[in-house]
């Protein structure tokens, strides 16, 4: 019986005028995993004397951050007195033990907006940027020192990504403008069955922000959402192939059997 039904089934397909190898061939492309043009990022590419105009946005503190701030100047006594002991720490090397001290000792924006520094007090920094924060503390510095200089860095910038990547999970930068393509590559890439279509949800004051980015289009770098910002949440969900199950699916010994079984029919029908 299951002779006759493979028989009927080469036999139809012998009429529509298909050789073997092309059965065999139309069978594997019908069934090939993800198209070629689903994978491929930053497609319909400008031609090189063309720009896409795009700026990067400037992160705005909020509450809830952490700060690294360190005022430098030649005066060693002053210097002590300026910095708290993450600071002076960090002054004495011992990598990546020092990334951890930054974390966990830095200046904590309030919920007033502001951070709590020796000798400044409150500074208000909410709402600035990190250029602008820089700026505000040397001026307030000056009026104790001369020559001071003053770095800012954001010290809780983390993402996390799931979905079809090859490395889900929660990460820290140090980046103030990573982008959706440096989440993907810190994620080890996206699998063959994650979806280019990558949703984007992103914390703001009122609740969350869903947005969803085209990255086989070239496009997508003039989004808003190209940029990540700290806690964003990357997800990309996988294509339909996977989720109906074919993914699983072990073709290649279905396609041993029919390729043999035809082949069988053909040698016995001549």
């Amino acid at each position: 019986m299951i002779q006759n039904l493979f028989k009927s089934l080469y036999h139809r397909l012998k009429k529509a005028q298909l050789s073997l190898p092309g059965i065999i061939m139309l069978l594997l492309l019908a069934a090939s995993c993800t198209p070629h043009r689903k994978m491929v990022y930053l497609q319909h590419a400008a031609a090189e004397s063309d720009t896409l105009m795009f700026s990067r946005p400037d992160y705005r503190i909020k509450p809830g951050d952490i700060l690294h701030i360190r005022v430098l100047t030649l005066d060693e006594e002053s210097y002590l007195i300026f910095n708290n002991e993450e600071s002076r720490q960090l002054g004495a090397g011992g990598g990546a033990r020092n990334n951890i001290s930054v974390f966990l000792n830095g200046y904590t924006v309030k919920e007033n907006g502001a951070v709590s520094m020796p000798v400044l007090g409150e500074v208000f920094v909410a709402g600035m940027t990190l250029t602008e924060t820089t700026r505000f503390i040397e001026n307030a510095v000056t009026d104790y020192l001369i020559g001071a200089t003053v770095v800012v860095k954001l010290v809780n910038f983390s993402i996390t990504v799931l979905g079809e990547v090859r490395r889900p999970g929660n990460y820290y930068v140090y980046d103030n403008q990573l982008t959706i393509m440096d989440a993907i590559g810190i994620a080890g890439d996206l699998t063959d069955y994650g979806n280019r279509k990558i949703n984007i949800v992103r914390q703001t004051a009122d609740g969350a922000t869903f947005a969803t980015l085209d990255i086989t289009d070239s496009r997508a770098v003039v989004s808003e959402f190209y940029y990540l910002q700290p806690n964003d949440i990357v997800y990309v969900e996988p294509h339909r192939v996977k989720r109906l199950g074919f993914a699983q699916f072990p073709f290649a010994v279905v396609f041993s059997a029919i390729s043999t079984t035809l082949l069988l029919i053909n040698f016995f029908s001549n």
